[in-house]
């Protein structure tokens, strides 16, 4: 019978190379793929109502346009009191990312709705990696 410290040895052993494995994956995808991720991210953080990671992921200088061509801030668009935000249940689809530097351009659409009577959402989205990481500057939505 293996005993309690060889399980331990083992247990640790195998959690540290995972995070390894973790780490060396999430640091090795391209910037296209972390900012197509960081956009999941955000619709995730707008349905759950997640106002701290959602504060992570658009930042606090945001600009945007609004459907109707209203101007747009961040506080605008921030999900209120735990609530799931405006694009609850969106999911992104047709998604382009470039890359120029320290900012990117992800242009594609959202799509909410049932099947029968989807509503498709042009997005265009600007990213800019700063000390935090990958942020939202601005967006513009245009429906379909």
């Amino acid at each position: 019978m293996p005993s309690i410290r060889a399980c331990l040895t083992i247990v640790v052993f195998s959690l540290s190379s995972y995070i390894a494995l973790f780490a060396q994956t999430a640091a090795s995808a391209s910037p296209e793929d972390q900012v197509a991720q960081l956009e999941q991210d955000w619709l995730a953080a707008d349905a759950k109502g997640d106002t701290a990671r959602f504060d992570r992921i658009v930042a606090d200088d945001f600009i945007g346009s609004s459907f109707n061509g209203r101007m747009l801030t961040k506080q605008d668009i921030m999900p209120q009191d735990g609530t799931p935000g405006g694009f609850a249940g969106a999911t992104p689809s047709d998604t382009r990312v470039r890359v120029f530097g320290n900012t990117a351009v992800l242009i594609g659409f959202l799509t909410k709705g049932d099947v029968a009577t989807p509503t498709r959402t042009r997005v265009t989205l600007v990213f800019q990696k700063r000390d935090r990481g990958w942020q939202i500057v601005a967006g513009e939505m245009a429906r379909m």
